[in-house]
């Protein structure tokens, strides 16, 4: 029935018929274990239950594959890294610092994004990258691993699939923080796996319900709520950060953000992607002045995390010690531009 439907309507449909539920909203099912002998063939939560199937249906329509929850984003990276059991991962400078100590825990060797690739390689993708938002050429770093032998996963949380469906372009899988756009109300910790083989998809599964690294039924719920408004969110937020970022230029030593001509990765986004995205990055002089500024803020919070429908700033070197010390992350929320803009330009002024 889905097949033919456009984005927007994917998110509010692509689940129906999973569970036979009078409810036009999605009822929350809490229960850990199911009458035995049920028509659904239900057994144990931690296995399957219906809130997290209408999830990993809408999800998986929107990607163009098959989806699978976990309990984080974090988790969801594990689970990859566990699948493929590569002998190397090739991965760029920088990006989300937590990606590099999955590879330590699992002692997987890291080395750089242009290293050669051999059999059994797999190739890790963060675009747009956080936190400046450079985009990569998935198509292009596909193809590379694919005559080397190699796997390719794209972290694609930055853009979702309202900007970005990497599966199309030739990743193996889609790795999602679910608790940052998808979710969008900074209030659920989920993450995702999206595959484009089914295969793939049922080992996953498999794994997932040996290792028990399954979201819980609340959190999973708010995901698909969040995930109805997914397409109106993103592409709002995304157009407020254009606007944001022009804006900002010329105020600022530097902005990082794919609209932008000279921003690295512009024309890769314009080919790729369906809109820059709705996280930025500007750099002021210094560590001092980077960290003076949010405090000046009144409108927009200083917090970690990103996606939501609140605009929020992020000095990042607290988290990233090879971020550029005068860097502060903006994740652009749902407010109008023009109180965006108000609110940094009086914390610019000082």
């Amino acid at each position: 029935m889905t097949d033919h439907l456009r984005p927007d309507t994917l998110a509010i449909h692509a689940d129906r018929g999973v569970e036979p539920a009078p409810d036009v909203a999605p009822p929350i099912h809490m229960a850990t274990t199911f009458s035995a002998d049920n028509p659904e063939g239900l057994v144990y939560s931690r296995e399957a239950q219906p809130t997290r199937s209408r999830a990993e249906a809408v999800l998986g329509a929107l990607e163009g594959g098959v989806a699978v929850l976990y309990a984080s984003g974090q988790a969801a990276t594990l689970a990859a890294l566990m699948h493929f059991a590569p002998r190397r991962v090739a991965l760029g400078a920088g990006g989300y610092h937590a990606t590099r100590a999955a590879l330590d825990a699992l002692r997987i060797e890291a080395i750089p994004l242009e290293a050669s690739l051999a059999t059994g390689d797999l190739v890790w993708l963060e675009t747009p990258r956080n936190p400046t938002a450079e985009v990569l050429d998935v198509e292009e770093h596909a193809a590379r691993a694919h005559r080397a032998g190699a796997a390719l996963v794209v972290d694609s949380t930055f853009a979702t699939p309202v900007l970005l469906r990497p599966l199309e372009l030739g990743a193996e899988l889609t790795m999602h923080s679910a608790s940052k756009f998808l979710s969008g109300h900074s209030d659920a910790l989920a993450g995702a796996l999206v595959a484009r083989d089914p295969a793939v998809a049922e080992q996953l599964l498999r794994a997932r319900t040996v290792a028990g690294g399954v979201p819980g039924a609340l959190e999973t719920w708010l995901v698909l709520r969040g995930m109805r408004t997914l397409p109106l969110r993103v592409r709002r937020q995304s157009e407020t950060a254009g606007r944001l970022a022009a804006w900002l230029a010329g105020k600022v030593e530097r902005v990082w953000h794919p609209s932008l001509p000279g921003h690295p990765g512009y024309e890769i986004a314009r080919r790729q992607m369906r809109g820059p995205g709705a996280v930025l990055s500007f750099e002021l002089a210094g560590e001092e002045a980077a960290r003076a500024l949010p405090k000046r803020l009144r409108l927009i919070r200083e917090a970690t995390s990103l996606g939501g429908v609140e605009t929020l700033i992020d000095w990042r070197r607290r988290h990233d010690p090879w971020a550029p010390p005068g860097l502060l992350r903006l994740s652009v929320g749902l407010e109008e531009f023009e109180d965006l803009a108000a609110d940094l330009e009086q914390a610019l002024r000082g």
